[in-house]
């Protein structure tokens, strides 16, 4: 059987930010990478995730990567986009 491995973490950005909850401060991941590194901007995590075209689905699979293991099915991108469907779909609804 093959490695989804190498598919997988081709859906993904070269780096992506995020925010660590415990602390506040923001980070930036690079793919496949095991750490993350500590970022000093003015700009948020979501701010710069935009500048850098990546969007949520992604953030979050590589959050998911450097916390889980890049080898985690939550690494996948596809997890997330079924969520934000789902939230923008209830939203659109009437009350």
């Amino acid at each position: 059987m093959a490695d989804a491995r190498p598919s997988v973490l081709s859906k993904l950005p070269g780096i992506s930010f995020a925010t660590l909850a415990a602390t506040g401060e923001t980070i930036a991941i690079c793919r496949g990478e095991p750490n993350y590194y500590r970022v000093e901007s003015t700009r948020t995590a979501d701010e710069l995730n935009a500048l850098y075209g990546v969007s949520q689905a992604q953030a979050r699979a590589m959050l998911a990567g450097v916390m889980q293991g890049w080898d985690a099915p939550q690494v996948d991108p596809a997890r997330y986009e079924e969520d934000a469907g789902k939230a923008t779909e209830a939203r659109s609804r009437p009350a």
